[in-house]
């Protein structure tokens, strides 16, 4: 899903006076603090869904230079992968082979080494007519309830895989938009070794180098890291909750978002709703969010589980249930118990005269 168009401007309008405008003018944040949606930043200019409730995954594509033959270097990198809390960004930027070694010398680092003003001066130096003549960038912004969604559900789809394939995806919608890519330069999630042959296989032709602190050894991988951060960091400063009545009543000081971040627990703490546990910013399939809802909030109890045994299999129910209808089907008076529901809610028999 694409920024919605009502909310983009053409970054061709957008001058470089009014970008490092954006990037110099001192900061009006406090550490993740709300902002109004009538603070103009660099994020409304190009489009980014910045100021609605982020309760999907999207995607977004900066402007392309010019249709070339040119052959491009891209990197990979993201940024919130560990936090409890907020979205997962994963981000490329990608240039001219020609213009590579002039993008090296723009000072791009890797993010978690830089500081706010820096990332933000960065990510507006992407952004100036000179440089995205020769370069652009995407980002795919998977959203804290469909990162619960897939953890969760029956069929793991663990964050590796989640990561695998935003990454897969961004490179393909490089290339189905024309970019000529020859080499590919990504920091790992898992070994690296089989992750790059993995992506070997599904873009051969393709240089593809995957390698541990990659955004600290790659200026193209330094320069997709402030993309993720930056972008992360403007969805957690500006959180728009979904839970609508919760925008002014529920603190925004969560800190890092990071489990060992004093001040992420203790929001997390003071923040918890114990019958209604928390708002959609959060993952539930954290293991920190799941052991506050176990010690602080409600225990609900299930009609269905009364029925069960401790710990019980889910498994080992249906082979029990299977063994029981086959032991059932061969005698003339079956033994399955009765249900406890009947026992509970003692139906009487009604007959009525017409």
């Amino acid at each position: 899903m694409l920024a919605d168009a009502s909310l983009r401007r053409p970054l061709e309008d957008v001058s470089d006076d009014e970008v490092m405008a954006v990037a110099h003018a001192p900061s009006k944040r406090t550490k993740h603090s709300h902002e109004t949606a009538a603070d103009s930043t660099i994020f409304e200019k190009l489009g980014l869904p910045i100021q609605k409730a982020l309760t999907k995954s999207y995607t977004f594509f900066s402007p392309l230079p010019e249709a070339s033959t040119d052959e491009y270097v891209l990197g990979v990198d993201e940024a919130g992968r560990g936090p409890v809390l907020g979205p997962m960004v994963y981000a490329t930027c990608f240039c001219k082979e020609s213009y590579y070694a002039q993008l090296s010398t723009l000072g791009f680092a890797d993010s978690k080494q830089l500081n706010e003003d820096q990332r933000d001066r960065l990510f507006a130096v992407i952004q100036q007519n000179d440089v995205r003549e020769s370069s652009g960038w995407s980002i795919r912004c998977i959203s804290p309830q469909d990162i619960s969604q897939c953890m969760l559900r029956r069929s793991k789809y663990n964050l590796n895989s989640l990561a695998h394939d935003a990454t897969i995806q961004l490179i393909r919608d490089a290339l189905d938009r024309g970019i000529n890519l020859k080499r590919v330069f990504i920091d790992t999630v898992g070994p690296p070794a089989s992750y790059q042959k993995k992506l070997e296989g599904l873009f051969p032709g393709i240089q593809i180098t995957v390698a541990k602190k990659a955004d600290s050894l790659y200026p193209i991988v330094s320069a997709a890291s402030i993309c993720a951060k930056v972008t992360r960091d403007a969805h957690l400063s500006r959180w728009v909750f979904a839970e609508s009545k919760l925008q002014n009543n529920m603190s925004s000081m969560y800190g890092s978002g990071y489990p060992g971040d004093p001040s992420t627990i203790r929001w997390l703490k003071e923040s918890l709703d114990q019958v209604f546990g928390y708002p959609g910013i959060i993952r539930f399939s954290w293991s920190t969010c799941a052991r506050i809802l176990l010690e602080q909030a409600v225990t609900v109890v299930w009609a269905d589980d009364e029925d069960a045994p401790n710990n019980a299999s889910l498994v080992k129910y249906f082979a029990q249930a299977k063994a029981s209808s086959a032991a059932a089907a061969g005698s003339d008076n079956p033994a399955r118990p009765r249900s406890k529901f009947f026992g509970h809610r003692r139906p009487i028999n009604i007959s009525v005269s017409l």
